[in-house]
């Protein structure tokens, strides 16, 4: 029972941390500042890639999925679009969602970009042969064979 009880404790704790820590990076990724913009959405992007349940429900809760899909757009900036890219690699992994902005990416000018986009495309194609065929519906051989 002590052990249950710690283990509880020491989950919310995390969570209590983790909520503080999502406010100041929820704060840093509205920021017009594009340094402040990166900082955060590269911390999303580590919490998001942690092994074990990542909490991808508090990131989608807290509201910023549409901030990052904006910095996908951002081709004078690839180190950011790299960043929101991956973020959202692990938000949508094993969905179709945003799959079209994703294989938009597979033609950008940034090599890394382009990677990422293959690794979200590759995990919601990878989920089902219904995902494999939406993905490429949605054209996303063509930039791949280019």
């Amino acid at each position: 029972m002590a052990e249950f009880l710690n283990s509880s404790h020491c989950e919310l704790v995390f969570l209590s941390l983790l909520l503080e820590s999502l406010t100041a990076m929820v704060a840093g990724l509205r920021s017009n500042d594009p340094a402040l913009s990166l900082e955060a959405t590269t911390q999303f992007r580590k919490l998001l890639s942690i092994e074990r349940n990542p909490p991808i429900e508090e990131v989608i809760q807290s509201r910023v999925v549409p901030r990052f899909a904006e910095f996908l757009s951002r081709d004078d900036y690839p180190q950011l679009q790299f960043e929101a890219a991956w973020a959202l690699t692990n938000i949508v992994s094993g969905t179709s969602d945003n799959n079209q902005i994703f294989i938009r990416l597979l033609t950008s000018p940034s090599d890394d970009v382009r990677e990422q986009a293959v690794w979200a495309l590759g995990n919601v194609a990878g989920d089902s042969p219904k995902c494999r065929d939406l993905v490429l519906s949605y054209g996303a051989l063509i930039p791949l064979l280019a």
